[in-house]
């Protein structure tokens, strides 16, 4: 008998609790700072753009992101208002995205992003120059070129010693999971679910005029090491004339 009974009280206890947080949340639901918080919901939520890809190469998506709205009202009712500031957004996942693409190769970054990205192997007098003007470069390092200090962005491009240019970057929490991919790496990075990138564009010694008239939003723009430093600077300020950003490769291929 006492074990039906205790099994009784924990039922209702149980009901009890259950019942007491429909109504609390039925109590919410019709709360004006709900309501106001889902009125208002439409111009803040944005839709996902899925990501294009053409045979083997993709171009990244964007996320999109909906007001969660029992968060939002659980950040905003100590002020017992609506106040945008205090919004919090569920993401969204684009229906073709590039994290269910990981086979293809990324050659340019999603247009809307409104930047391009710079990327530098060994020319030190350009890289100096972007480090003294905050430029957001992209390098692509082996051993002997690693710094865990550095001020740019570090892509591992080192053929012979791949895996322990790897683990470096792991243990410096430096690793964007990017691999940019040559004859000698793209099975292993495939192997490795890494994201598969190249660039688009290339300024050498003796293009700068064809690269320069031909920038756009998205672009990957790989600077060779003959490039001299007056060549580089003519680049820069063409993208900034052009309104454009200058991301990290990571940055600029991120959904």
């Amino acid at each position: 008998m006492k074990l039906f009974k205790y099994i009784g009280i924990t039922s209702l206890l149980l009901f009890s609790f259950y019942y007491t947080e429909k109504l609390s949340n039925v109590v919410i639901n019709n709360s004006d700072l709900v309501l106001e918080i889902k009125d208002h919901s439409d111009e803040f939520n944005i839709e996902p753009v899925s990501a294009i890809i053409d045979n083997e190469y993709i171009t990244p998506g964007i996320n999109g992101s909906n007001v969660n709205v029992l968060k939002s009202y659980n950040n905003m009712k100590f002020l017992n208002e609506f106040n945008a500031y205090y919004l919090v957004f569920d993401i969204i996942k684009p229906e073709i995205s590039l994290e269910n693409n990981l086979d293809k190769i990324i050659k340019n970054g999603n247009k809307s992003k409104e930047g391009v990205s710079i990327i530098i192997v060994n020319n030190e007098e350009v890289i100096n120059y972007s480090n003294e003007k905050n430029i957001n470069i992209t390098r692509l390092i082996s051993l002997d070129t690693f710094n865990k200090s550095a001020l740019y962005e570090q892509v591992n491009i080192d053929d012979i010693n791949y895996k322990k240019v790897d683990r470096m970057l792991k243990n410096n929490n430096l690793d964007k999971n990017i691999c940019f991919i040559n004859d000698n790496l793209i099975e292993y990075c495939r192997e490795d679910k890494k994201y598969l990138v190249i660039n688009n564009k290339e300024l050498n010694n003796y293009n700068l005029s064809e690269v320069k008239n031909n920038i756009v939003s998205g672009d990957i723009i790989l600077i060779k090491d003959n490039v001299n430093i007056t060549d580089y600077k003519i680049l820069i300020k063409q993208i900034y004339y052009q309104n454009l950003k200058i991301l990290s490769l990571s940055d600029l291929i991120s959904e």
